[in-house]
Parts: structure tokens; sequence; C-alpha cells
């Protein structure tokens, strides 16, 4: 797995909006092998300028290190950990995301990558609701999700009602950002977000029009309460207002 550089400007990005530091968990342990070529690598050179005009793109590598963990440890985290099945790229953490995370685990990191990890866990709720135990409150989950022209990437392609379904309404997490996201270099300005469910009551509709090329979700949600205390279960957003419409007296 791998930390392209548009995706990368995002992480910058929300490292410096929302103000991220602490122990942070990669879900897999990402690489990370710089900039490409055309508006993906403009878009990374502008956005390192814009909150690190000291830096360049040379400075948040070390060496021929082709891991991430330099990329984070220069955005300002204290420590870097990485979680994995297998300890075949030397995860730092051998966990099944599939089985209840152990206790020791629980509420240590203040922020967690899913670089394009858990659309390859068939029990996806699984490892959904282990992210949670494993955040802080007042963590994030930063989620770099295949969401369209993925097909036999993985199990799952996701979507934007993942995240307004589950991780705002369900989870009761804040919602910090939302947006599709081109990944082929050339598109990689066409950013498109869609409407919120949790605000209009219909599913989420894009405000935008998106290229034909492999889209990734990308998105930020903040934990604002203890494992456990979620207000309910996971339901499509319009159905619930549906249901709540018919019951209305």
């Amino acid at each position: 797995m791998g930390i392209p550089d548009t995706l990368a400007a995002r992480i910058i990005e929300y490292v410096n909006e929302f103000g991220l530091s602490g122990h942070l968990l990669m879900l897999g342990r990402q690489s990370w092998g710089g900039s490409r070529k055309g508006p993906s690598a403009r878009m990374l050179a502008r956005t390192i300028k814009t909150y690190y005009p000291d830096l360049t793109e040379a400075d948040f590598h070390r060496g021929e290190e082709r891991f991430a963990e330099p990329f984070f440890e220069r955005l300002g985290f204290e420590q870097v950990d990485s979680l994995d099945i297998s300890d075949f790229e030397g995860a730092s953490i051998i966990v099944d995301l599939s089985q209840p995370v152990p206790d020791q685990l629980h509420g240590k990191f203040d922020v967690i990558y899913d670089g394009g990890t858990c659309e390859h866990i068939f029990d996806l709720p699984t490892a959904y609701r282990n992210i949670d135990r494993m955040l802080k409150v007042g963590g994030v989950l930063i989620g770099h999700s295949p969401c369209n022209n993925w097909i036999n990437h993985g199990f799952f392609q996701i979507c934007p009602e993942t995240v307004y379904g589950f991780w705002e309404k369900s989870m009761g997490y804040e919602l910090l950002e939302c947006r599709l996201q081109p990944i082929r270099p050339a598109h990689a300005e066409k950013a498109v977000r869609t409407s919120n469910p949790n605000v209009t009551g219909k599913r989420p509709r894009l405000l935008g029009d998106i290229p034909s090329t492999p889209i990734m979700l990308d998105y930020a949600v903040r934990k604002t309460r203890p494992s456990g205390q979620a207000p309910q279960g996971a339901y499509q957003t319009d159905y619930l207002e549906h249901w709540q419409r018919k019951n209305r007296p």
C-alpha cells in the first residue's frame, strides 16, 4: 500500500487545518514514493509551500526509506506505528482487524490513517468498530478508500454513505471532510464533494462532475464520545428519514 502525491497533499491539509499531532497509527505499513507528474505533483508542491514554506519535498524523505514513517514524523507526529495482520512489511503491531483488537490498543491513538486497508477486510464492520476502539476521544480517522472504478481491488468499494450513515450518524463522529478524489495525476484537482444526507434527508448527491477514472473516498472524522456510546445502529440515512416521517403524528 502506498500514498500517492495527491493523497499526501490531503494528509498535509488535514494535519494542519485540524491541528493533528501525537501518536499516529497506519493501517498497513504505508509507503510513500513522493510526487509523480503534472497536476498531482504541482498540487503536492503547492501544499507543502502553503504549510511548510521553508521545506521542500525532499525534507519529507529519509534516505532510501520507502515507508511513510519519515513523512508522518516530519508532519509533527511524536510516534508512528503501523498495524497489519502479517509482518511481511515489518509492521510494528501484528493484529487481525477482523477480530476484536486487544484491550491494550483501546484508546491508544490520536490519529488513525486508513490508506487503503479496510476494503481488503471482509468483516468490514468489525474493522471499523476496531478503529473506533483504538482512537482516543477527540482522535481523528483519516480515510482514503477506493470508491469508484476499483473493481476487484478488494472486497468493497467504499461510498460516501459510509461516512455519513456510519461514522457521522451512527457513531456520532464529527464530520471534518468528505469528498471524492480522483487518483490519476492528470485529474488531481478535480475532487468533488457530495450533499450530506443527514442535512438533506436524501441520498448523497454529487456536487459536480467526476472523471471516469479511479476515485478515492477522501474523508476525515473526529471521535466525540467514548467507545460503546454510539447513539444508534447503522442505517442508510435516507431510509431513516422515511421511517421517521411515517412515524410522525
